[in-house]
């Protein structure tokens, strides 16, 4: 049905709908503008003006003033380390447990299954404490272990994700195998793996995305100036007894913490968009 085939009274709904999500669009939006707008203007003119959606006289220098008075690069670089690892650590244990759940026949999967998926309704702030104690009891106190190790385990919504994913697959596809004498893990990583590569990118990115935005984990284990994450390094920009906040450094330093994960996922959109536009109808 064609616009100008709708009932008048229909084409206003529509057109109400489509000014409120451009309002909410706009107020979402705008904080990205201004803080890259900021990142870009001279500090002293930032407060010139309350609003202004393009840079005026840009520069790069709060960039250097930034890195002047913080380690901003060895923040990024720390960011960039952590959250890869934390996320190929999170894929090398959800993947085979996905698929083990999903394709393999064992006893006690079921049972096994949903203990791991209850795990996903464990409020984490819980096992601070004791993670903490652990960590400081194992000398592993502000090093990148202590970052990386901890923040892996937490995979339950991963393994129910991807058993969702490997058990959508055709069953043919591994009688082949089977026949044709591959193992478990020829059939895991040759054919498994290859068709759930949507899923993965997708989780990737969520996990990527959640472990590089960890802040109240880091802050309590990170003491090192030079071993802080982007995300727990900004929180320095604030203490600064009572002198006046230099703004554009700071919303420069945010630009560097928001870019790279914006960036991967404007990247891995098709991927995201392939893995979960599908429903996860239980077979």
């Amino acid at each position: 049905m064609s616009a100008q085939s709708l009932p008048a009274h229909l084409s206003l709904e529509r057109a109400i709908i489509h000014v409120v999500l451009l309002c909410l669009s706009v107020a979402t939006v705008f904080p990205l503008v201004w803080m890259v707008t900021s990142a870009f203007t001279p500090n002293e003119l930032i407060a010139a003006k309350a609003i202004r959606l393009w840079p005026e006289q840009p520069t790069l220098s709060n960039f250097t003033i930034a890195a002047s008075r913080h380690p901003i690069w060895m923040w990024l670089w720390n960011s960039i380390l952590t959250s890869t690892l934390i996320t190929l650590g999170k894929l090398v244990l959800a993947l085979p447990a996905g698929y083990a759940f999903g394709r393999l026949e064992f006893p006690g999967r079921k049972f096994l299954f949903w203990l791991v998926v209850a795990t996903m309704s464990f409020p984490t702030v819980l096992a601070i404490i004791p993670t903490y104690i652990a960590v400081v009891k194992v000398q592993a106190f502000d090093t990148y272990g202590a970052m990386i190790v901890p923040s892996v385990p937490y995979i339950g919504f991963y393994v129910f994700y991807f058993r969702q994913a490997f058990r959508s697959l055709q069953g043919s596809m591994f009688e082949a195998a089977r026949m044709d004498g591959a193992g478990l893990w020829r059939q895991f990583w040759e054919i498994a793996v290859p068709n759930v590569i949507p899923a993965i990118a997708a989780l990737s990115v969520i996990s990527f995305m959640g472990a590089w935005n960890i802040y109240l984990w880091g802050q309590l284990v990170l003491e090192d100036s030079f071993r802080k994450t982007l995300t727990t390094g900004i929180a320095a920009f604030a203490d600064l007894d009572g002198a006046e906040v230099l703004w554009g450094p700071l919303m420069a330093t945010s630009l560097l913490s928001v870019a790279p994960v914006l960036a991967l996922f404007l990247l891995a959109q098709r991927f995201i968009v392939d893995a979960l536009a599908p429903g996860l109808d239980e077979k």
